[in-house]
């Protein structure tokens, strides 16, 4: 297990491959995972596990390919629902979009029993909130990779700031081997 001076941990997870654009004939908030990348997930999931980390609470944005990953991850831990906020979605509308403060909302309204809280979310929102909240020169997520951050272990939910949070971990889907894998 990896260790950490803190319990609190925020897992950050950019959603699986979703099906491409140009071959479904939904909306962007409709496109689903692709069946390779359901496995994806799982997989993110065990080795999750594996490393000594359990979410307690997942929030994800509510479009399919956000609610799909995270639902994958939430049946592998056993976890019971998912909150989904629609706030956590973007698609094509820049004047819809304030990530940073969007899943700021998010992460405040969590309760304070939580240690370890899951967010799963798109791209460049989720990058560009890794970056906010850390400080650190993270490189852009790519899709299935997860960012794990520690916080001070007193720090409530409610009160998390900008600058606050340690990045532990990056790990793409090719440290993972996934390609190899599904």
């Amino acid at each position: 297990m990896f260790h950490t001076t803190s319990k609190k941990q925020l897992i950050l997870v950019r959603h699986a491959q979703a099906i491409d654009a140009s071959e479904f004939e939904g909306s962007d908030f409709e496109r689903p995972l692709t069946s390779q990348w359901r496995k994806h997930s799982t997989i993110i999931a065990r080795y999750l596990r594996l490393i000594g980390i359990r979410p307690d609470t997942i929030i994800s944005s509510s479009a399919i390919r956000t609610r799909e990953t995270a639902g994958i991850i939430s049946t592998e831990f056993n976890i019971d629902g998912v909150e989904l906020v629609d706030d956590l979605y973007f698609g094509n509308n820049p004047k819809k979009r304030d990530g940073n403060q969007s899943y700021l909302r998010s992460i405040h309204t969590t309760s304070k029993d939580t240690e370890i809280l899951m967010l799963v979310g798109h791209n460049d929102e989720i990058t560009e909130f890794a970056r906010y909240l850390s400080g650190e020169g993270m490189p852009s997520m790519k899709k299935g990779s997860i960012a794990v951050f520690s916080l001070p272990s007193k720090t409530k939910w409610k009160d998390i700031e900008p600058g606050e949070l340690t990045l532990l971990y990056y790990l793409t889907p090719q440290f993972l081997q996934l390609e190899s894998l599904i």
